[in-house]
């Protein structure tokens, strides 16, 4: 069987219950596509709040302990007390 080009349109809209059926599946996909839009709003709302969750359990990890400077600055004190102690008793 060979193409043959013609000049019929196609119609998406058209159906044999004409606009009465158009406006029944259009109201439907809008209530499918406010849920999705809902459903998404949803779970950007909760990506959001485990991003807070992570960013504040990350700041909680890097205060907590001894920091670097510290340590360094009690070990030079330590070191100075311990040079000044010995420098007496000698």
């Amino acid at each position: 069987m060979a193409y043959e080009r013609n000049d019929l349109v196609s119609r998406p809209g058209y159906s044999g219950f004409g606009d009465i059926w158009d406006t029944i599946t259009g109201a439907a996909g809008s209530v499918v596509k406010f849920y999705g839009a809902e459903q998404q709003a949803q779970g950007a709302a909760a990506a959001s709040a485990q991003a807070n969750k992570d960013l504040t359990a990350a700041l909680a990890a890097r205060s907590g302990g001894i920091s670097t400077e510290t340590l360094v600055i009690g070990a030079a004190a330590v070191g100075l007390v311990a040079f000044l102690v010995m420098r007496k008793k000698g």
